[in-house]
């Protein structure tokens, strides 16, 4: 519950709290927290557009499952992609200024998918992959704050300093089914099983909070959750060389118990925190009409506004994709462009997923003139969930050695982006941002 409290003669208490979630995460990622298919050997190349005519099985299997029908006779694909996310975030306040850089690099992104038809016309298809994820690590970067206030913290300015970590993975193991009802109409589903790793808090002791919360070290545990979600879709051939698409995917909620540790209410207690991927609606068009040009454009809607903890900071979103592959002989040439709109809510709500507190730190607190409703969830914006790149370039290349096997490679760079909030005495938290990646698979069929 939202609360109001007197200034007393140590508000840095408050003015700290907003900082304890200040870098729990900084992540790079194609939509929000979303991969979408923008990490598949084929798909990434084309900036994701894959929903109405994909090229390989697993985009057709995570992305739309009617174009599963694509894909009749037995296919097998198996890739990996390197993820790397690059996140700065600039602490200022009484003419301190300090950078956390999040050293959560380096993140794997496996792929594998197999689909065969088993009944004229009806394909079923099984995978595994990621689909979402978030993490930072500023263990040895920690995040400042309350510079210039006198704290005796070992940041600039006597600033406190907390050395914050968060790991949000989601693996997804898939069944989609597929029917031809028409050689113009195919219809649909798949039903995703999700395991969700995480750990949110501290590593670490803190400093500067000794004169007046306390400082603390570790806060967050390890831990895991499951979940299903499922997906419908359609696509239908308006002319032999256009293709019209729809899919819808229902939300993926994770249930992390005992995750977080806070002393804020006056016993130690471990808290726990729902955390979902949004219900998802796409459309799209292919066309082919160009003799060995294919060209997609797909929309996403993502409804982080009633996604569980996301929906305290994010907006709805949508993302577009444009994508195209000339094949030449045995080779594909491929390259696109996806733009999203802003994602981050310019008035966030004053709560973050129910939490309480961090350690001895209290969230969703206000202090007159000091500390606004909502200065913690701004801070958690730009440190948290700075999803704030707009603009995405891919380009990706294949061979086909035979008609049964094939290798495909991409690229793809998220332009850098930096935004801004303030508060009403934490200062100013400006965040910079940008991400590449790389991947390469193998298609069989048989």
């Amino acid at each position: 519950m939202h609360t109001t409290k007197r200034l007393t003669g140590a508000p840095g208490i408050y003015l700290l709290a907003a900082n304890a979630l200040v870098s729990t995460s900084a992540y790079a990622l194609n939509t929000g927290t979303d991969l979408n298919l923008s990490m598949k050997p084929i798909a990434g190349g084309m900036a994701g557009a894959a929903y109405t005519n994909p090229q390989e099985v697993s985009a057709a299997l995570f992305g739309n499952p009617a174009t599963l029908t694509r894909f009749k006779s037995v296919h097998f694909e198996i890739g990996a992609g390197l993820l790397e996310p690059n996140v700065d975030n600039t602490q200022t306040n009484n003419g301190y200024s300090h950078t956390s850089t999040s050293a959560a690099r380096n993140y794997v992104i496996p792929d594998v998918a197999v689909s065969g038809e088993v009944l004229p016309g009806f394909v079923l298809a099984g995978g595994i992959g990621v689909d979402s994820g978030l993490g930072a690590d500023y263990r040895t970067s920690p995040v400042n704050a309350g510079a210039g206030l006198g704290l005796g913290g070992a940041g600039a300015g006597g600033a406190a300093t907390l050395p914050l970590v968060v790991e949000l993975l989601s693996f997804s193991g898939n069944l989609g089914a597929a029917w031809e009802v028409t050689p113009d109409l195919s219809l649909g589903a798949a039903l995703t099983l999700g395991f969700g790793l995480g750990q949110l808090g501290t590593t670490g002791s803190t400093t500067g909070l000794q004169g007046l919360s306390g400082n603390f070290g570790g806060t967050t545990s390890s831990v895991h959750n499951i979940s299903l979600r499922g997906a419908l879709g359609a696509t239908y051939k308006v002319a032999p060389e256009w293709t019209l698409s729809a899919s819808i995917k229902s939300p993926l909620q994770y249930d992390y118990h005992s995750i977080l540790s806070t002393t804020v209410n006056g016993y130690d207690q471990y808290q726990s925190v729902k955390v979902a991927q949004p219900l998802e609606v796409t459309w799209g068009v292919a066309t082919d009409i160009v003799p060995n040009l294919l060209l997609e454009v797909d929309v996403a809607w993502k409804n982080w506004s009633n996604a569980a903890l996301y929906q305290d900071i994010y907006q709805d979103q949508f993302l577009t994709m444009l994508g195209g592959q000339y094949t030449l002989d045995a080779w594909q040439f491929r390259a696109g462009y996806s733009y999203a709109s802003s994602l981050l809510l310019n008035s966030p709500n004053g709560s973050l997923g129910g939490l309480d507190g961090v350690g001895t730190l209290p969230l969703n607190t206000a202090v007159p003139g000091v500390l606004a409703q909502n200065d913690l969830t701004k801070v958690v914006q730009t440190t948290l969930a700075p999803v704030i790149w707009q603009n995405t370039l891919t380009v990706g290349l294949g061979y086909a050695f035979t008609p049964h096997f094939r290798l495909d490679g991409f690229g793809a760079y998220a332009f850098s982006e930096n935004t801004s909030r303030s508060t009403l005495a934490l200062g100013n938290y400006q965040v910079t941002a940008s991400e590449w990646a790389i991947g390469a698979g193998a298609n069989f069929s048989f």
